[in-house]
């Protein structure tokens, strides 16, 4: 899901304490997290659960020009996605097109690691996957939801903190926050959903962040489209704004998608 910024506040003090009687062991805090996790992956459509075991598909990009008043788009060089599914998760990455052989060395990996931003929007790791080596807590809440908090189980340099925010009712995130080092120090984020083959899939994402001390905002709407059963990303539309000036925007198009290659 693509998950590519996200999310900070809210002590529930009230809430906790009712909880301080039967606040339960480290030992049964991460079995309780494992199904919660387990629980909302249920919930969300995965294409590796519907049997997609690989990918590749033409990646075409266009970014806009921000300092034209005209809406305007140029080109961007063409590459190729590609993801194969090895012991139950993907491996995923960008390539090179042929038609980039006028590009240098250093272009390529600048494009390629803008682009590696949308590998986990592409096909998306389950949440039990991306937070396998995470501990933290539950803290239920009234009106049918409850927080997550995780925190990386080895303190790194980069140690993010996560906060989930669960709507119990529909089983599905609807915000997320994030504390981690270096900037952005903290991103909040929302998810906005759409169903596909019956289940969950994320229409829209809303975050905020602040970087150098200047606040933005980036809106991201994801397009999907079916082929042999699979419902995958199509299209991904992008903008990061500081108030009311755009910042940068992109719009980025899977095609001609091969699915379960034998190699």
């Amino acid at each position: 899901m693509i998950f590519s910024h996200s999310p900070n506040f809210l002590v529930y003090i009230l809430y906790a304490s009712l909880w301080l009687l039967s606040y339960p062991s480290i030992s049964s805090a991460e079995s309780e997290i494992k199904n919660l996790l387990n629980k909302l992956d249920s919930h969300y459509y995965y294409p590796q659960k519907e049997g997609l075991t690989s990918l590749v598909a033409d990646l075409l990009w266009e970014q806009q020009d921000t300092s034209s008043e005209q809406i305007k788009f140029f080109k961007k060089p063409d590459f190729q996605f590609k993801g194969k599914l090895k012991n139950h998760s993907y491996e995923k990455k960008i390539i090179n097109s042929a038609r980039n052989s006028n590009l240098s060395g250093a272009e390529k990996t600048e494009h390629i690691n803008v682009l590696n931003n949308y590998l986990d929007v592409f096909l998306p790791n389950t949440l039990y996957e991306k937070f396998s080596n995470y501990e933290g807590q539950i803290k239920y809440q009234p009106k049918k939801s409850l927080v997550l908090h995780l925190r990386e189980k080895a303190s790194t340099r980069n140690t993010k903190n996560y906060e989930l925010f669960v709507d119990t009712k529909k089983w599905r995130i609807t915000k997320i926050r994030i504390r981690q080092k270096p900037e952005p120090i903290s991103i909040e984020g929302n998810f906005f959903y759409t169903r596909r083959g019956g289940q969950w899939v994320v229409a829209e994402t809303l975050s905020k962040f602040t970087f150098n001390d200047q606040t933005y905002i980036e809106k991201t709407k994801y397009t999907y489209k079916t082929l042999q059963n699979f419902w995958l990303v199509h299209k991904i539309k992008q903008t990061v704004r500081q108030g009311d000036h755009l910042i940068r925007s992109y719009r980025i198009q899977l095609n001609d998608y091969k699915v379960n290659l034998e190699n």
